[in-house]
């Protein structure tokens, strides 16, 4: 799924997801992937329950991506199984080799100051996919500010996610300068917590991908 857009426009990973209108604004307007956050300190935690009747109503070619902070793996094991994730986003502290025997892959966060200390931060992890946010002691799952701006090796920037406070006016930018295997947003297109916004939704999905 993830593999066939490397080479064309970078894939729109719309985090956050609370309800089916809000799965069906963001699918309606191109987003690949749909994250549904099980944190349970997060305003935008989903119960499985929630996620999964949601995600069964979603289209095929739509990614389902699960959030966990310090999850244990049984936890994991069950919201696969439940709501059907294609991916399992891992947002905590979990060890570098949690996860591997999933049978979905891992979209696994790290949170750095500037995208320049993601190198550095990235071998532990050389293999698979990543997901570059930025860094904040006393918060896990996103943080809504935005990242400085760097290149990154080719090697590195084709599985790589950039997130962190990204709007429909700085996204342009972002694809640019990283070209990253793809995008991650949530609070920059919002109305209010967990609540998205149709007309930024559409902007957002349509600037990173013309960018």
């Amino acid at each position: 799924m993830i593999g066939a857009h490397e080479l064309h426009s970078p894939i729109v990973k719309i985090c956050g997801i609370t309800s089916g209108e809000d799965a069906h604004a963001a699918v309606e307007v191109g987003a690949d992937l749909l994250g549904f956050n099980f944190y349970p300190a997060s305003p935008r935690y989903v119960s499985v329950a929630t996620a999964a009747s949601i995600a069964h109503r979603l289209p095929a070619h739509v990614g389902r991506v699960g959030v966990f902070v310090n999850a244990e793996a049984v936890e994991v094991e069950r919201a696969i199984d439940i709501v059907g994730l294609d991916v399992v986003q891992l947002h905590g502290d979990e060890p570098a080799d949690f996860g591997a025997h999933f049978r979905v892959p891992t979209l696994r966060a790290l949170r750095v100051d500037s995208l320049a200390e993601l190198p550095s931060a990235a071998r532990d992890h050389p293999s698979g996919w990543l997901l570059v946010d930025t860094a904040d002691p006393a918060l896990y799952g996103g943080t809504g500010r935005a990242l400085p701006l760097s290149s990154l090796p080719r090697a590195l920037a084709a599985r790589v996610f950039v997130a962190g406070g990204l709007t429909p006016e700085t996204v342009t930018e972002v694809v640019r300068c990283v070209r990253p295997l793809g995008v991650d947003v949530c609070s920059g297109v919002e109305s209010g917590p967990g609540r998205k916004d149709r007309l930024r939704l559409e902007r957002f999905v349509s600037h990173a991908k013309a960018a």
